[in-house]
């Protein structure tokens, strides 16, 4: 039986994953265009740190009709509206306490200087990070494997060490290639609980199990229906001596 794989490192998204935003703008750009203007080849440009702010704004308003001050304003209200995900920041730092030192924890999110400068003003644990990884610093983004070889090398991780957690499909499939463990964010419950399962003991999971329902041990069908039968209990007690 091959040994469970020993993971180092935790890659984070930060949009969508450890922050939440709304698209949602008091100005005339709706949010079905704000995230087509996001979409754009301008905005990778700029979120590979190739265009300043200025020049963005400027292309952008030259491709979809729209006045410079109206795209500042309709960001500036987008950005206001970002809050740090109090829950999935909770079980990362939980995660890293209890590894004891052995899981470093980054943030590779695809942004530009600007916005993550701002991102930084926002009230939230940056402390769970070793380092953050900014797609406009570094001069790629998601998903190109370029940016992540960049981030392995950076953090001497070898990609079997590494989990991706990250809201987006083409970016966990381009990790997924490379070797990384990629997870899916969908709910913070969900990769909160995926992730204790491959960073923690499994071992010592199972025995808190064992002595949370301590003389409860009931088999259960998959519709929630509990069953109290003496078979799975005999079968526990073969497996570990113990009456209690």
């Amino acid at each position: 039986m091959r040994p469970p794989t020993k993971y180092t490192s935790l890659f984070l998204d930060l949009g969508d994953v450890l922050f939440n935003w709304s698209p949602e703008t008091k100005t005339s750009i709706s949010p079905r265009q704000l995230k087509k203007i996001l979409s754009s080849d301008t905005w990778r440009e700029y979120e590979c740190g190739r265009l300043t702010q200025k020049q963005c704004y400027q292309h952008i308003a030259r491709q979809f009709s729209l006045e410079v001050t109206e795209i500042a304003t309709a960001f500036s209200q987008a950005r206001d509206s970002l809050c740090s995900n109090d829950d999935m920041i909770s079980a990362v730092r939980q995660l890293k306490t209890e590894s004891h030192g052995s899981l470093r924890v980054y943030a590779m999110p695809n942004i530009s200087l600007p916005d993550y400068r701002y991102l930084r003003t926002k009230p939230a644990d940056w402390a769970i990070f070793d380092n953050v990884f900014a797609s406009a610093a570094v001069g790629q983004r998601k998903p190109n494997p370029g940016f992540y070889k960049y981030v392995l090398k950076a953090t001497n991780t070898e990609p079997k060490n590494a989990i991706f957690v990250d809201d987006k499909v083409e970016n966990v499939l381009s990790v997924e290639y490379l070797g990384f463990h990629g997870i899916l964010f969908s709910d913070s419950l969900l990769v909160a609980q995926a992730l204790r399962n491959l960073l923690g003991d499994p071992l010592k999971r199972g025995q808190a199990f064992l002595d949370r329902n301590a003389k409860m041990m009931v088999s259960e069908t998959g519709n929630g229906i509990s069953i109290k039968d003496n078979f799975a209990q005999l079968l526990i007690l073969e497996a570990t001596n113990n009456w209690y």
